[in-house]
């Protein structure tokens, strides 16, 4: 269903993983991977997005490197928080542009290229980063267990309408800031709704991590995900 998928737009490299939709129009989603970067499960997640009518592009922020082990993931996310910022905004504007007018049969296959944007972990914190700094390109935002500590997040700017999830029992991101994003979202009109699991930690959606998953939360979590997606964008 999906393909590796690199190419270079005005200058910036850009590469990741695209699945799309069989023999139909549709929507695009951007998907930004977690700490680990573009391993499996997050290419797993693109194909899940296709079986559902959604273009899905998983890009790759850390340029082909992952990691295996926490400590060696936590030094790819500081680095990209940063040092490395502006190139992955650079890259993420790259995608767009390239997506709506590339050679691979995607213009007019997308629904007046609407598009959304998700991401777990260090991709949840690019989307709500990411929603404010492009907020007229995105029509809906997903981010998962997103970090509101690690970089700067304007939600002034922020238009399109947010679906935020976590985990009540969150090691790295305290009920105290969700809060707080709350608030920053009621202060500036943000249209979000946040989405408290409770009991379980951080990336329990991820079904390759036996330690964290929760299969209840995470089917649940999902479907509520198409569902919005699929009202904002189709």
């Amino acid at each position: 269903m999906g393909r590796e998928l690199k190419f270079t737009k005005d200058g910036i490299e850009v590469s990741g993983y695209l699945s799309e939709p069989e023999f139909v129009k549709g929507p695009l989603v951007i998907v930004i991977h977690e700490w680990w970067g573009l391993v499996p499960h997050i290419k797993d997640v693109c194909d899940r997005y296709a079986s559902e009518g959604f273009f899905a592009f998983g890009i790759d922020l850390y340029k082909g490197r992952t990691a295996n082990n926490p400590e060696d993931a936590g030094k790819l996310m500081q680095e990209l928080f940063s040092k490395r910022l502006s190139e992955a905004e650079a890259m993420l504007k790259a995608s767009l542009d390239y997506f709506k007018e590339n050679d691979i049969g995607f213009v007019g296959r997308v629904q007046d290229f609407r598009i959304g944007m998700t991401g777990f972990c260090c991709g949840g914190t690019c989307t709500w980063y990411f929603g404010a700094k492009f907020p007229d390109e995105f029509h809906a935002l997903v981010p998962y267990y997103g970090l509101y500590s690690i970089v700067p997040i304007d939600f002034s700017q922020i238009k399109a309408p947010v679906l935020a999830v976590h985990a009540g029992k969150d090691a790295f991101i305290p009920i105290s800031e969700v809060t707080k994003a709350i608030e920053e979202c009621n202060n500036h009109g943000v249209k979000a709704q946040f989405l408290i699991y409770c009991g379980v930690d951080h990336a329990f959606f991820n079904d390759t991590r036996p330690e964290v998953y929760h299969e209840e939360y995470a089917v649940d979590v999902w479907n509520k995900t198409v569902e919005f997606m699929k009202r904002h964008l189709t």
